[in-house]
């Protein structure tokens, strides 16, 4: 995790432990923070779906927050292939 100025990168190898940390931060900081943008190396793998479940926690109480894989509905996972996913609102 690193935040620069108004982006917020993360790993997406986070375990849960770093989520949870995470989520600690996140909590007074959302208003400050216009983007989050998700690294990963060429065989990164997520290592638990509480990251995800947090960013789209995130993305539905900042509906203006900017989350490229969530905006786009989908992620190119490398080794497992493109996840996808259809929202209801």
């Amino acid at each position: 995790m690193y935040i620069d100025g108004d982006v917020l990168e993360l790993d997406i190898e986070m375990d849960l432990e770093e989520v949870k940390t995470l989520q600690l931060f996140i909590q007074d900081r959302l208003n400050y923070i216009e983007e989050i943008v998700l690294l990963r190396s060429r065989d990164g793998a997520p290592s638990t779906s509480a990251l995800f479940s947090l960013l789209f926690w995130i993305k539905r109480k900042k509906p203006s927050i900017k989350i490229d894989f969530i905006e786009s509905m989908n992620l190119n996972l490398e080794s497992y292939g493109m996840m996808n996913w259809i929202t209801h609102e």
